[in-house]
């Protein structure tokens, strides 16, 4: 066979040179374009004998460009690391020398669709502006390329000269003020200190860690035993060294949450964060001085990102880069960055608001670079790899091999490395009520449904005798195993149908998550802050996988609460007990297998639906202990052929599963439900209110409600069960009798809703109520015209219902209804420690708050 041929452009950019591909040209991101891209570069080999790198850090790099459809770009650019000696190939980082290039690029590829003049830069001034999105930390960067007047053509000569490069060319400014937190979302100082503090042999030394452009751990040349004038060389074949500084990288990569066990940095965060040994500056028109770690390899001058970073760093006074610095220069315009190949000038403004204060504001962060087109033209791709464009001559090509991101994996790496300080203090408030919320309907539930009791005695049948000292259910005792204690506490979760809901995921999170991770946690008295960041990763794992399975899962037959909750307890139970990456995978593996929920419960209103996260909970503990001990789970239980994603769903997608992990909490969305009925139902129960209320006592002809056809074919099909409900589930599931008793009795009657299922006139008012299906109306929309006998109409409508994130329940409403569930079982006094003990549970451990329940 052939070698296949791709077209290509090889650019210097700054002191790195990148190999520049168009996206379309390549196959989609997979397991196929890695090993596109490694043959490319000839990795992995020290040598890179075989392939376009070099055999250094600054050349084993590759640049993927195409037009971008956002408003604010003009092309995304991902840009791609590829391991010298390992192969590996990361797309979650950017290479500011290589960033000089892809204006030159697009430009010269004809990406950019309208001129926009650009900055001057250092003497030229015609440029023009490329807005670029870097697609692997999220951020906007802008560059400013000189042109030619005339042609519009880019300008590579000039009298610019950049140390590390031999001659000069033209200037490119790239403006990256847009890059704060880039890597991990979390701003300037993601510890949220100016220094912390790491052990290093018999030593606490001092360490800042930044993140600007790209993540960089600082630490002082003199506290590593160096001097800061090592040459690269010198460093990289000083094996002491290497394995000093990688400890520090792993320490600071700990505090940041991007790695469990510093000794495993390399495994668990290769590449990021960079390492950068600061010292005062030798040389005259030097302020500072750096050797850059990347790959545990010294940089052979500084790479453009890092060289931002370090900027903004030495301008945070009391920071390790600040306290390098030469005196009197930290308020200057420009930080002359000294490093092994020279010094390197980087723009750095602080807002007039900021000035004089330790944190600042940043106006401007840009450095001048230049690049070159080196080769443009074919590189052969020998046999053994063998591609399909994902384009041809601007057309989707149908034959591309969609290869899948291995989605599970990185779903597991967030669950294995995320710590109690990477979540956003929103997402802890909001997680400890969300706990509180359903510790509220479950102790209710346990004592007032009509299931608790047949549930109760089935599990102890199953269980056995009854232990000592065991996991506690709800209101029942501590004398359970923990998968039958989470079982049942799962169980009465759901009972009610007043537990949480994700509309955009179709689940019920809670359910699972609560049970599961107070279950593990009791077991193991684990502290407050492991359980806040059990419930984060569970609630995020079931918020996100239900996204991507979409309504297309209900019309297949499946219950999200189900099938999906068995993953989310499977990430908190993990998470309780310290399992790491590859045994997190097993259990996911193991249990997509018994992930199961049928919606048939709706036939005849069945207690099958309260069981399914029930069955989740339990099922997650079998699958979390089997992966403990070493069983083997199948790979890919998600996007594989046969994976969730294609079995369980019609409509199921990959497109922003794992988008953000870490940074962007899409469990947010997470509502607290103000009524105990399927949400479906709620903006019509608050349309009546407000319209019974208004025009109270006069007599009805008719109420017709529209809803969405996912709602519509749960709760608004016209059958004699909706109609004229025979159970409680069949009530909780009509939209028929929630209008008609909220119309007629009120919606502050919680489950008492549920003793009216014989009233005569509300049975009369639903017989009045027609509910249609509209494809206009979207999600939890509802549109509602009552007709009164006097032949006057109302007309209402309602996007989102009361608990909704855009129409929130306030905190004061979320102990209303928790204390209305609870007092009465515990007593009012033992109900407010309870929340109290929540809301305060980095202080606590597990066990106390379960002693209370």
């Amino acid at each position: 066979m052939s070698a296949q041929t791709l077209k290509a452009a090889y650019y210097r950019g700054g002191s790195s040179k990148a190999v520049f591909l168009l996206e379309d040209d390549i196959p989609p991101p997979g397991n196929v374009r890695d090993a596109l891209i490694k043959r490319l570069i000839g990795a992995p080999d020290p040598l890179q004998i075989d392939g376009m790198g070099g055999s250094r850090v600054v050349s084993s790099k590759v640049a993927i460009i195409r037009k971008s459809t956002r408003d604010e770009a003009d092309v995304d650019y991902t840009f791609a690391q590829i391991g010298i000696t390992d192969g590996v190939v990361r797309y979650d980082n950017n290479c500011g020398n290589i960033s000089s290039a892809v204006g030159p690029f697009a430009i010269t590829a004809g990406l950019v669709d309208k001129f926009r003049g650009g900055a001057p830069s250092l003497g030229h001034k015609d440029t023009q502006e490329v807005r670029i999105y870097n697609t692997g930390t999220k951020k906007l960067l802008v560059a400013h390329v000189p042109v030619d007047s005339k042609t519009g053509g880019v300008v590579e000569e000039g009298d610019f000269s950049i140390a590390g490069v031999p001659g000069t060319g033209a200037p490119i400014l790239l403006d990256y003020s847009g890059t704060i937190g880039a890597t991990l979302g979390k701003g300037l100082l993601p510890t949220q200190n100016i220094t912390d503090t790491i052990q290093l042999g018999e030593n606490q030394i001092p360490i800042t860690i930044c993140d600007v452009a790209n993540l960089i751990v600082f630490v002082k040349a003199a506290d590593v035993g160096m001097t800061g004038s090592e040459t690269p060389d010198e460093i990289n074949s000083n094996p002491e060294i290497i394995k000093v500084l990688s400890e520090v990288r792993g320490k600071g990569s700990m505090l940041v949450g991007r790695c469990s066990d510093w000794t495993r940095v390399d495994e668990q965060s290769p590449f990021i964060p960079l390492m950068a040994v600061m010292s005062p500056a030798t040389e005259s028109n030097g302020h500072l001085s750096v050797r850059l770690m990347l790959d545990n390899k010294c940089h052979e001058s500084v790479a453009g990102t890092g060289s931002v970073c370090i900027a903004a760093c030495s301008r945070i006074r009391g920071s390790v880069a600040h306290q390098q610095i030469r005196p009197g220069v930290d308020s200057e315009p420009t930080l002359q960055l000294q490093h092994p190949r020279g010094v390197m000038p980087v723009s750095v403004s602080v807002k007039e608001e900021s000035q004089g204060k330790d944190i600042p504001i940043f106006q401007s962060l840009s450095f001048v670079r230049t690049a070159r087109r080196v080769m443009s033209g074919e590189l052969h791709v020998p046999s053994e790899v063998q591609f399909t464009p994902q384009k041809v001559n601007g057309v989707q090509n149908g034959h591309a091999e969609q290869t899948p991101p291995n989605v599970t994996e990185e779903l597991c790496q967030f669950v294995a490395d995320l710590r109690y300080e990477m979540i956003d203090p929103k997402m802890v408030a909001k997680v400890k009520e969300l706990v509180i919320d359903q510790i509220g309907v479950a102790v209710g539930a346990a004592q007032g449904a009509e299931s608790s009791e047949p549930f109760v005695k089935a599990v102890s049948t199953l269980q056995g005798t009854a232990i000592q000292d065991g996991s506690t259910v709800f209101t029942k005792g501590k004398t359970w195993l923990p998968q039958f204690a989470g079982m049942l506490n799962a169980a009465f979760v759901h009972t009610f149908d007043f537990d949480d809901t994700d509309a955009d995921a179709i689940v019920h999170p809670g359910a699972s998550v609560v049970p599961s991770v107070l279950a593990a946690g009791e077991l193991a008295n684990c502290d407050g802050k492991t359980l806040i960041t059990a419930f984060t990763a569970a609630y995020e794992i079931i918020c996100r996988i239900g996204r991507a399975l979409g309504l297309g899962s209900y019309e297949r037959g499946f219950h999200n609460t189900g099938t999906v909750g068995i993953l989310g307890a499977v990430a908190g139970i993990s998470k309780v007990r310290g399992l790491d990456v590859k045994q997190i995978a097993n259990a996911f593996g193991l249990a997509g297998s018994f992930a199961s929920g049928s919606m048939q419960f709706l036939e005849n209103g069945s207690w099958n639906k309260r069981l399914h996260p029930a069955m989740a909970v339990h099922n997650a503990f079998i699958a979390v202990t089997m992966a403990e001990a070493g069983v083997l789970g199948s790979a890919k239980p998600l996007e594989g052929k046969w994976g969730m994603l294609h079995a369980y769903s019609t409509s199921a997608t990959l497109e922003g599963l794992t988008d953000n992990l870490g940074k962007e909490w899409k469990f947010a969305k997470t509502a607290i439900k103000p009524w105990p009925a399927c949400r479906m139902t709620h903006t019509s129960i608050q349309m009546v209110d407000e319209l019974s209320t208004l025009y109270k006592g006069k007599p009805v002809k008719k109420i017709q409600v529209e809803l969405s056809p996912g709602c519509w074919n749960i709760v608004g099909m016209p059958k004699q069960n909706k109609i004229h409900p025979q159970c409680i589930v069949d009530a909780q599931f009509s939209l028929y009798y929630q209008i008609a008793v909220s119309w007629l009795y009120g919606i502050d009657l919680q489950w008492r809703v549920y003793d009216l299922l014989t009233d005569k006139k509300l049975n009369e008012l639903t017989e009045k109520i027609d509910i249609l299906s509209n494809e206009d109306v979207v999600t939890l929309e509802a549109r509602m015209q009552v007709e009164w006998e006097d032949g006057t109409k109302a007309n209402r409508a309602m996007v989102f219902p009361l608990g909704e994130p855009e129409n929130p329940l306030s905190r004061d409403g979320i102990y209303k209804k928790f204390l209305g569930l609870v007092s009465h079982i515990y007593g009012n006094k033992k109900a407010q420690k309870i929340i109290a003990t929540v809301e305060n549970l980095e202080s606590a451990h597990a066990q106390d708050l379960m002693s209370l329940l």
